[in-house]
């Protein structure tokens, strides 16, 4: 029988409720459970710091939300409607008429806050280069809601376009220009030359009508749509030119999409806003029938657990932080429930052992959803860590690239059953060994990049063990973008997909980047862009023939030999699990069409799937690729009526010809995919 402490919690008694708890797991008697009831009502971060003393491996403690109430962890100034006021007249002059009635003002001055607490402009973008100069802020910067949504900063264009570079007069002191052009010193100087861009004659009209120019700042995407960054400018406007101060690590081209903001001549339109940060004021165009406003500052977690265990968050929200909302460090934490939305990093970062995410509820993040780490590669230890049955929508608002909706690092962590949506780059990134990502329905995702995957991961032909099975892609790329479904990038190698269905994909549904041992059998694809799979050999390609991937691969420091030899691949448990990888070839006195020299695009099998192809590729495979795995024919039909897909059931009626035809093909178990609600 369980012996269970039951306790309940306000938001004026948290420390007196975590004092008697430590109280209890120190007595000689201490009973199997330990549960806490809070009572609704908005609690300060600060309550919500644990460590060991918290916790203990005999004894699980659950922090629960009583039912009919909401429990808010909140680090943000709540500022209802009463408290807005019309802006001041020497800033009310600076915006258009049309805006003019629209726009309040809030004093943070006047709200007890200082300039330390508002802080400065904060660099943004997944690529920017902000770190390698002098005296630039980290962080996040603050941010600001009303009714709860996020407000934009004044910007132009507005939001949802971009303009375009007319071109580019000065790249700038660059790590790589052209693509493959490396300037390998860069890594070791610092406050590189931002360079000259050309910009549009309309844009640069606005820009002359700009009272005080010294505020704005330039983002975009200036020579990959993968790597997106912001810089403060300066301008020549009598010669459209703009020197952004950080320079774009990958240089810059003409057309390059970019926008221009924190300028409060451009705060024109509902959702955008801008904080003078010399006196406070704070300019904003409230969404309609917004009543309140929260302006979010504090750069702390709202649930902070170190070195924890056995412990339960049950039924919680967060909301404004501009770090990360919920940061675990422990072994069998479960957070179950959870509601999280308008924060400025990460929703939760969770590191160890057996830990679990479920049934959360994950949306409008600045950066990423779920990212969890643990297990080792040294040993192949699982981390057994498991994110279950979440719904994470709507994220990386603001760092646009590389934060995925879960992201799985380490060994033999499991992502299943989860609905990932409406976010500019990829759902799900992983890296390591062994981890599974099966039944998640991931739809209307890539939707700003083309040179990414809605499941990636890449560079490590070490990475054998991951097994991506029964997840549903549909959707994959927004206008004028055309990404891929799974993307094993640069010679990733190991890994497994089967089982899939893959609907409108934008490029490729599968792309295998030259890796070895990769297995994509029993997959469904229909009405895939370029091409339904492409399988290229660029590591051997750079090597044999100084293909353009040459770099990770013509030296033994080279990168991908670097990364093999990080890992024991011929000592155990690895030369057990992963034999043919423990036989690999690293000399470079090895004939390179030895199929163990790691270059080759060896022991794969690419067979037993079913293409719907209305029009496309049906496969891109280079020929090294026959030589060295195994590919079979898929079966292809021209439309989804002569398939007998059936678009209600989303999966093949049971007379199929695909059942007859293709005896070996089974059946994805579709109503099994996404979430359990």
């Amino acid at each position: 029988m369980t012996k269970t402490l039951h306790l309940t919690a306000t938001a004026a008694t948290m420390a007196e409720v975590k004092a008697e708890i430590r109280t209890v797991l120190h007595a000689d008697s201490v009973p199997d459970e330990i549960c806490v009831a809070l009572n609704a009502g908005e609690y300060d971060p600060l309550d919500f710091c644990f460590t060991a003393e918290d916790c203990s491996q005999t004894t699980r403690v659950i922090y629960r939300a009583q039912e009919g109430g909401t429990v808010l962890i909140c680090g943000g100034i709540h500022v209802e409607k009463e408290q807005w006021r019309q802006p001041d007249a020497e800033m009310a002059c600076r915006f258009s008429e049309e805006a003019r009635s629209h726009i309040r003002m809030i004093s943070l001055t006047a709200l007890g806050m200082t300039r330390e607490m508002w802080g400065e402009e904060i660099p943004i973008g997944a690529y920017n280069t902000a770190y390698k100069y002098d005296d630039v802020p980290k962080g996040c910067g603050s941010e600001f809601f009303t009714g709860g949504r996020r407000m934009i900063k004044a910007r132009y264009p507005n939001a949802g376009t971009f303009a375009e570079l007319s071109a580019v007069a000065d790249v700038g002191d660059v790590r790589e220009f052209p693509e493959q052009n490396y300037f390998l010193d860069w890594d070791d100087r610092k406050n590189h030359r931002g360079g000259t861009y050309v910009i549009d004659r309309e844009t640069n009209s606005r820009i002359k009508n700009w009272k005080d120019r010294s505020t704005a700042w330039i983002f975009g995407y200036f020579y990959h749509d993968w790597a997106d960054s912001s810089a403060p400018v300066d301008f020549n406007v009598e010669n459209r030119l703009v020197y952004p101060k950080y320079v774009s690590r990958f240089g810059a081209k003409k057309g390059a999409h970019y926008y221009f903001y924190n300028i409060p001549e451009e705060l024109d339109t509902e959702g955008e806003w801008y904080l003078d940060r010399t006196t406070g004021n704070l300019y904003f165009w409230p969404y309609e029938n917004a009543e309140s406003a929260d302006f979010s500052y504090r750069d702390l977690p709202l649930l902070l657990c170190e070195n924890t265990c056995n412990m339960t968050f049950s039924g919680i929200s967060f909301s404004t932080t501009i770090g990360n909302a919920v940061v675990v460090h422990g072994e069998d934490m479960v957070l179950d429930g959870l509601n999280i939305q308008n924060i400025a990093g990460t929703a939760i970062l969770i590191n160890g052992y057996r830990n679990t995410v479920m049934n959360c509820d994950i949306s409008h993040t600045g950066k990423g959803g779920i990212y969890v780490e643990g297990g080792d590669r040294q040993t192949l230890t699982k981390g057994e860590n498991r994110v279950t049955n979440n719904y994470i929508h709507d994220f990386a608002e603001i760092y646009l690239t590389y934060q995925g909706g879960i992201s799985l690092q380490g060994v033999g962590n499991i992502a299943d059953h989860n609905e990932i949506c409406r976010a500019p780059h990829t759902a799900i990134f992983y890296g390591g060994n062994e981890h599974v990502i099966e039944y998640n329905d991931i739809h209307d995702v890539v939707l700003l990049s083309s040179d990414a995957g809605a499941i990636y991961s890449g560079f490590d032909w070490a990475a054998n063990g991951t097994v991506i099975r029964y997840n549903r892609l549909k959707n994959i790329g927004g206008e004028g973008f055309s990404p891929d479904g799974i993307y094993w990038d640069d010679g990733l190698s190991g890994q497994t997909a089967y089982g899939n269905l893959l609907i409108h994909v934008k490029k490729y549904s599968v792309l295998i980047g030259g890796g070895r041992e990769c297995v994509f059998e029993n997959n469904v694809i229909i009405d895939s862009g370029i091409s339904a799979i492409h399988y290229d050999d660029r590591n051997r390609d750079g090597f044999v023939h100084d293909g353009w991937a040459r770099a990770a691969v013509n030296q033994p420091d080279a990168a991908h030999w670097q990364h093999l030899n990080a890992v024991p691949f011929r000592e155990e448990p690895w030369k057990s699990k992963y034999p043919l990888l423990s036989c690999v070839k690293t000399s470079f006195d090895t004939d390179p069409d030895d199929k163990d020299f790691p270059i080759n695009p060896a022991y794969s099998s690419i067979k037993n799937n079913v293409i719907i192809a209305p029009c496309g590729k049906l496969a891109m495979i280079a020929d090294s690729v026959y030589t060295y795995s195994n590919v079979e024919e898929s079966l292809v039909y021209p439309s989804t009526e002569e398939a007998m897909w059936d678009e209600t059931l989303g999966n093949f009626l049971p007379d199929s010809p695909v059942y007859r035809v293709l005896p070996e093909f089974k059946s994805i178990p579709v109503k099994e995919i996404g979430r359990n609600k």
